[in-house]
């Protein structure tokens, strides 16, 4: 699953969009971020400033099923 697919995802699980951000744009507090840098994945949290949750992975697909397992 790519950043796409689990958008459409979540919008069909009627998981509101102020839950997650999935490109780095705009706020990132008080909900789950995905953000690529320094060639990895990461996945985390983000509550009053200060990064909980925070997951590496290699791929984009494991990230996006970590997020994705995260509302189920």
């Amino acid at each position: 699953m790519k950043k796409n697919e689990l958008r459409d995802a979540l919008i069909e699980m009627g998981v509101p969009s102020i839950l997650y951000n999935l490109d780095g744009y705009g706020r990132k507090d008080e909900r789950f971020c995905l953000e690529f840098t320094n060639n990895e994945w990461r996945v985390y949290f983000s509550e009053r400033g200060i990064k909980t949750t925070n997951e590496k992975f290699s791929t984009e697909e494991e990230a996006c099923r970590f997020i994705f397992e995260q509302f189920c």
